[in-house]
């Protein structure tokens, strides 16, 4: 008796078949992760504004962090001495780039409006506020996040999809 050696062709139609049959079931699932890690960015981003609060009242400092449309990052800076800020870095809020397509869409303050290029600013003080500040985030398959901070108490409402909240002037 002959030993065969290869498949047969209905071995390669039955792979093929669950190969088809797992690529329609994941595909459809890709925009999901890219929704996922704008979400994931989102709540990075709102972790690292609720910090920069926090740590701005208890050391009784003014803290800036800068949105960078254009470079797709942000940053954390310190009032000096010479009323200069200067770029710093702390554990929980270190320079960070956005990944994967992530973008800021645009941010509004109440000093600046809505900012769609450039730089936009978002300032600490140290008697425990912060400027009511709205920030969308976007990802390339369009999917939207809206991050809202309250000037009262640093916190940030996460919103899916783009929201447009009006500011109160202060």
């Amino acid at each position: 008796m002959k030993s065969r050696k290869g498949f047969t062709l209905l071995e390669l139609v039955i792979v093929l078949m669950v190969i088809g049959i797992l690529g329609t079931l994941l595909i459809p699932r890709l925009p999901d992760i890219s929704a996922s890690k704008l979400k994931s960015a989102s709540r990075k981003m709102a972790g690292t504004i609720s910090y920069l609060y926090d740590r701005s009242a208890a050391r009784q400092v003014v803290l800036r962090m800068t949105l960078d449309l254009d470079k797709n990052e942000y940053y954390v800076s310190l009032l000096n001495t010479e009323n200069q800020f200067e770029e710093t870095t702390f554990t929980l809020a270190r320079r960070t780039r956005l990944k994967n397509a992530l973008k800021v869409r645009d941010a509004r303050t109440a000093t600046q409006g809505i900012v769609s290029k450039g730089k936009a600013f978002i300032h600490f003080f140290p008697g425990g506020f912060t400027e009511m500040t709205v920030i969308h985030l976007i990802d390339q398959a369009e999917n939207e996040m809206t991050l809202v901070t309250s000037p009262l108490t640093g916190k940030v409402k996460i919103y899916k999809g783009y929201v447009d909240v009006k500011q109160k002037a202060v």
